[in-house]
This record gives structure tokens, C-alpha cells and sequence, in this order.
């Protein structure tokens, strides 16, 4: 048993032992970090407060079990929430704060030889600050390599096409999002509390710009979308599209030596 629990594949760095991470880092030109960014904020009364973290994780774990050379740093749980901040309760955080963690995160990796990360965001109000941080630290680190997938639920959104029912699947703890919690941790969701709640004049305004709201101002629980027609079968089915993004797009990097640039 001892011997068996030795051999099981730690992926998030944390679990590791100082000897298993000296060991890693021999090879560290050819290990891939993933680091996550998640937020404690209301999504609606149906669901958990903790979406943007535990779904970053999850995808995160099964890429890093699936794919050789790649660790997961353990997700930051708070982001920059100001405009969720109307409904009980968003632990948030100011965009300098942020931009600060996210900046000494890649510097530690950095300076232990791993030069090769994938930014892996959940939280719609960490997109500015993950993206400063990145350029930040890419001006200081010339040789350091980012990914970046700031959203993943415009990604993953036309991939499922008419899976989804209403609204592409967007919404704030709306159908996308409640669906795929319900496949990474249904004991925190509760659809007997869901509400339909799709903020139809700021999608028909955000055709031609965006509005800067308030989440008060565009619904009444913390939630959007319509998470009623939420469903784990969804869930399973966002989460493997997920997985596979973030993988192929390692290991398109890792085919091409991690080089984009013009020949």
C-alpha cells in the first residue's frame, strides 16, 4: 500500500515533497505550469460562492493527470470583485493587490527554472489585472512563455452550440456555469433555489459596446442566465471540451518548442 500511494501522480505542487519537486525541477525547460485565479463571490442563491475556483482547479488536475511535465500551483480563491460586491459577500481583492500576486507567482516559477505558464482564469474581474501581470513579468523575463485563457466560458460556449438553451449558456451561476459545478461539486449547488434571470437589455446594448454595470443592477439574486436548465449531462460535457483546450493548446506549445514568433 505504502509503495502504491508513493507511485500515484501528485500534480498540484503543493502535495509534492521538496524531494519530488527537486526532482521536477531537473527537467524544469520542460514542465508546464498551470496556474488557476478564482474568486468568493455571490452566484446566485442556488449555488456555491466558489465557481471561479473550483472550476479552474478541476480542469487544471485532469489536464495535468492526462499530460506528462505539468503541475498545478494552487489556485488563488479571491479576485478583484467589486462589482459583485452588492450581495452577500464577495471577498475582493483591488486590481493592484492582484496584479501583485499574480506578478510574485510567476516570478517564483520563473525562478525556479519554469518558464513555460499557462494562466488559467475563472473569474470575469480578473481578466485586466492577470493580463497586466503577465506583460509585467514577460517584459522582466524575455524567455518566459504565457498562455492565457482569460475566459474560458466564450470558449467553451460555441463549442456546445445548441446544447446550451438560453443564451449561448452565459450568465453569471447561469446555465453553463451552474451545469458544469453540478459535474465538479453537486453537493454545492441547489436548483431547487434557481432562477431565470437573463439581463436582456445589456446583451442587446453589448452588440454594438459594453456597459459597465453593477451586478445590482441587472439582477436581484447575484445570479444571471437562466441556471433552471442547468444539468450535470451539460456539466460532463463542458468540462471535457475544457480539458481538452487546455491540453491540446500544451502540447501544440511543447510540439513547437514553445516558439510562435516569425521564422
Amino acid at each position: 500500500m505504502k509503495k502504491e500511494m508513493e507511485d500515484m501522480k501528485k500534480v498540484f505542487l503543493n502535495e509534492m515533497s521538496a524531494r519530488e519537486v527537486k526532482a521536477m525541477l531537473e527537467h524544469a525547460d520542460e514542465v508546464t505550469a498551470i496556474t488557476c485565479f478564482g474568486s468568493c463571490e455571490s452566484h446566485g442563491w442556488h449555488c456555491c460562492l466558489g465557481p471561479d475556483f473550483f472550476v479552474p482547479t478541476e480542469v487544471a488536475k485532469r489536464v495535468a493527470e492526462k499530460l506528462d511535465n505539468v503541475v498545478v500551483v494552487p489556485a488563488v480563491p479571491f479576485g478583484t470583485s467589486i462589482h459583485y460586491n452588492q450581495y452577500p459577500m464577495s471577498v475582493t481583492l483591488r486590481y493592484d493587490t492582484e496584479i501583485a500576486i499574480a506578478e510574485d507567482i510567476f516570478e517564483s516559477l520563473i525562478n525556479n527554472g519554469i518558464k513555460h505558464i499557462y494562466i488559467l482564469n475563472g473569474h470575469d474581474g480578473n481578466i485586466p489585472a492577470l493580463e497586466i501581470a503577465a506583460h509585467n513579468v514577460k517584459d522582466r523575463h524575455k524567455d518566459a512563455k504565457f498562455l492565457y485563457m482569460p475566459a474560458w466560458w466564450n470558449k467553451v460556449g460555441p463549442i456546445m452550440g445548441d446544447r446550451f438553451e438560453v443564451w449561448n449558456g452565459l450568465g453569471h451561476g447561469g446555465e453553463g456555469e451552474t451545469s458544469i459545478m453540478m459535474a465538479v461539486r453537486p453537493e454545492l449547488v441547489n436548483l431547487e433555489y434557481a432562477e431565470s434571470q437573463v439581463p436582456e437589455k445589456v446583451i442587446d446594448v453589448n452588440k454594438t459596446t459594453d456597459i459597465i454595470w453593477d451586478i445590482k443592477e441587472i439582477t436581484k439574486t447575484g445570479a444571471t442566465g437562466d441556471p433552471t436548465k442547468a444539468s450535470i449531462e451539460k456539466g460532463n460535457q463542458m468540462l471535457d471540451i475544457l480539458v481538452g483546450l487546455v491540453a491540446d493548446a500544451i502540447e501544440e506549445m511543447n510540439r513547437t518548442g514553445w516558439t510562435y514568433g516569425t521564422k
